[in-house]
């Protein structure tokens, strides 16, 4: 995996609103950087907030040749990095995510920040990847993903949809922070506002009618091609990960006793999200 520049802008913002003066963070996935001096010195000279020592840190780390991405979570002002990787690289626990992390390693260490860059679309088992990020979160920790979504050909198993992840916060509670379309280079196009359900309209041949379908040209024509997804939820509370339903079948299971009954509707609302039942009528 690659820790480029839209990593490590957003990881810089989360860093931001994380109130723990000893904040931690872990990488599901080994990270090779693949920022350098030049960018640290245009993301200072570009007036990014930074605190004074985020700044006296950073100047320091674009005197260096090289760095690795450890050096850049250290100078943004995280005081443990880790990250989980089959392959060992960069000192990573050697760990199979598509394992159950806390069961098959006994591995219970919780962060504040858990970033999924680059790696879920490569994971088979998307059950035991997302239950491993909700349990490596701390409550009140964030947890930022940047995957693949649109003109990613067999890059992985998988891109996502931004109901994936409306769906999922519906289901665990967890507070949506941010969702955005992004390139690797660190542009983004996101709402202004906290109107997330136009990001998990469906879009559907023939209508026109889509906004979101409009952000995606716009984000087209400015971003350019492979667009990447980026959300940031908050883990609100200390509870057992949920499967979540995707929110339109929820009102086509309301009458029954199910163990999505207390999902909150995520998706559902959104323009083209029809229940199963209402198309009957």
């Amino acid at each position: 995996m690659t820790f480029n520049p839209v990593a490590a802008l957003n990881v810089l913002e989360c860093r931001n609103i994380i109130p723990t003066k000893n904040a931690s963070a872990i990488d599901l996935g080994s990270q090779t950087s693949s920022i350098n001096n030049i960018f640290i010195k245009n993301l200072i000279n570009q007036n990014k907030p930074l605190t004074v020592n985020q700044k006296e840190s950073l100047e320091k780390l674009s005197s260096k040749k090289s760095f690795t991405t450890k050096d850049y979570f250290i100078s943004i002002g995280f005081n443990e990095y880790k990250s989980i990787d089959l392959n060992g690289a960069y000192d990573s626990y050697q760990f199979d995510l598509n394992k159950n992390i806390l069961e098959t390693y006994n591995f219970n260490q919780k962060y504040d920040l858990v970033i999924n860059n680059g790696t879920g679309e490569h994971v088979f088992n998307q059950f035991s990847l997302f239950l491993n990020f909700h349990n490596l979160t701390k409550v009140n920790g964030i947890m930022l993903n940047i995957l693949p979504f649109i003109d990613w050909i067999n890059h992985g198993f998988y891109n996502f949809n931004p109901i994936f992840f409306g769906d999922l916060a519906a289901s665990n509670k967890y507070e949506i922070i941010k969702i955005s379309l992004a390139n690797r280079d660190g542009a983004e196009l996101k709402l202004d506002g906290d109107d997330f359900s136009i990001l998990f309209e469906q879009i559907k041949p023939h209508r026109n009618n889509s906004k979101f379908a409009k952000m995606i040209e716009i984000a087209k024509e400015k971003i350019g091609k492979n667009i990447l997804l980026v959300v940031a939820t908050r883990k609100l509370q200390n509870v057992n990960f949920k499967i979540p339903l995707q929110g339109k079948y929820l009102s086509d299971v309301a009458s029954y006793k199910t163990e999505y009954s207390s999902q909150e509707g995520g998706s559902a609302d959104a323009a083209n999200q029809i229940s199963d039942n209402n198309k009957r009528k």
